[in-house]
């Protein structure tokens, strides 16, 4: 696939099934693997795809075994791609569709176990914020590390793919036990060491994962990628002064519009009425240049419902009682959670609790998903995953299970 000079490679799964045409998108340089195709027209030779929810339309010609033709990406611009058809090698691993239980939320996920005799680490993905189905990001490292003799588990969060329940109504308990209900299925799976579970979380499952390491008691190593170090109220005021900062707001007018900001956030925590008390409070800032860049959030929005859940959440408390070995990934460029702050809390908690295998680092230039976009005025790159951070992630977890050196 071609864009402004620049190339990444690519690779389309279609298939027939029930008189209908369906597929996926592969791109591992984009951390993309078997991501499906919302829709696939064919009329011959013409073949249209559209991809995450319209964001990407690909439109090209199929003729003697290859397909070319053109592309459009929202925020990217368009570009040509060139396809050809092959048969793809075997899998080193298995996958089957699992079931989860929750009480009475039932949630699909995938088990992927490497096809090597005996029994393999496993590790448990959690999900970020808001909806996030198997197939983002979760898909391409349970992929990973399965070809690297690590088995996965990768499940649609409550209330979006094939599971039940609602994220927007959950607090961190909630979203921790669906965890947990994926510890305790994979202890009973051919092929996964149930002495070698961990957790891996980015962002909001970063933050959750010590919580799922104390709940469970059966974890037995944790990793956590751009999760706050601190509580979710300063992590959220963080994430609104580095957005109004890349706004252009500075000085006064910053200062003035991360205190309404706040104010809006004890509103949102005072319980009844919040929102029309912040609605009052409103209306003596409204004739300000950053007011309309604050956006309040209108009174339908779940966030008045599901913020003042997870508000008071520091996951400090929960890294105090984490006594398995631990690695923590900050993001030095992240614009939505504190990195430095974060790092730096999690170190000290870690520390208290007198853990004797703990790795927090704070990856320079890194943003918060840890894939790197071109900058302003520099020539277009695709993006890329962070120089070396899928190797320090495999290399990191075989050292402490499969890899690791016997006691002389």
């Amino acid at each position: 696939m071609m864009h402004d000079g620049a190339d990444v490679g690519i690779q389309f799964d279609i298939r027939e099934n029930h008189g209908h045409l369906v597929g996926s998108f592969t791109s591992l340089q984009q951390r993309v693997l078997d991501y499906p195709f919302d829709n696939v027209v064919y009329s011959a030779p013409k073949l249209h795809i559209d991809l995450a929810g319209g964001d990407t339309v690909f439109d090209g010609v199929l003729a003697q075994g290859k397909l070319e033709g053109t592309f459009q990406e929202q925020g990217e611009g368009d570009g040509s791609f060139h396809l050809e058809r092959f048969t793809p090698s075997p899998l080193p691993y298995s996958s089957e569709n699992v079931t989860l239980r929750n009480g009475d939320v039932v949630l699909a996920g995938s088990l992927y176990i490497p096809r090597a005799s005996g029994e393999h680490p496993v590790i448990i993905f959690l999900q970020g914020s808001g909806p996030e189905t198997r197939w983002g990001a979760n898909r391409f490292w349970a992929d990973y590390f399965a070809r690297r003799g690590i088995a996965a588990l990768i499940y649609d969060k409550r209330g979006t793919g094939e599971s039940t329940g609602d994220w927007k109504k959950s607090d961190f308990n909630d979203l921790a036990g669906d965890a947990v209900a994926g510890i305790e299925l994979v202890k009973h799976q051919a092929g996964v060491n149930p002495k070698q579970i961990g957790v891996y979380g980015h962002s909001q499952g970063g933050s959750i994962a010590p919580l799922v390491a104390v709940r469970s008691g059966s974890v037995a190593f944790v990793i956590s990628a751009a999760g706050t170090g601190v509580s979710m109220l300063d992590s959220e005021l963080y994430s609104w002064h580095t957005y109004l900062e890349g706004q252009g707001l500075s000085g006064e007018a910053l200062n003035k519009a991360d205190a309404f900001l706040q104010s809006g956030a004890r509103f949102a925590l005072s319980g009844d009425h919040g929102w029309e008390k912040w609605t009052e409070a409103q209306k003596a800032e409204r004739d300000q240049t950053w007011y309309k860049l604050v956006d309040p959030p209108p009174k339908d929005s779940e966030w008045w419902s599901s913020f003042p859940k997870i508000a008071n959440y520091n996951p400090a408390q929960y890294w105090r009682q984490v006594n398995v070995p631990v690695l923590v990934l900050e993001a030095g460029d992240d614009i939505d959670v504190p990195g430095e702050l974060s790092a730096a809390a999690i170190r000290e908690a870690l520390s208290q609790s007198g853990n004797p295998d703990y790795t927090v680092l704070l990856l320079t230039g890194a943003p918060h998903t840890f894939v790197v976009h071109t900058k302003p005025g520099q020539p277009f790159r695709w993006p890329y995953l962070y120089q070396g951070y899928a190797d320090l992630l495999a290399a990191w977890v075989r050292y402490r299970t499969i890899d690791r050196p016997l006691p002389e």
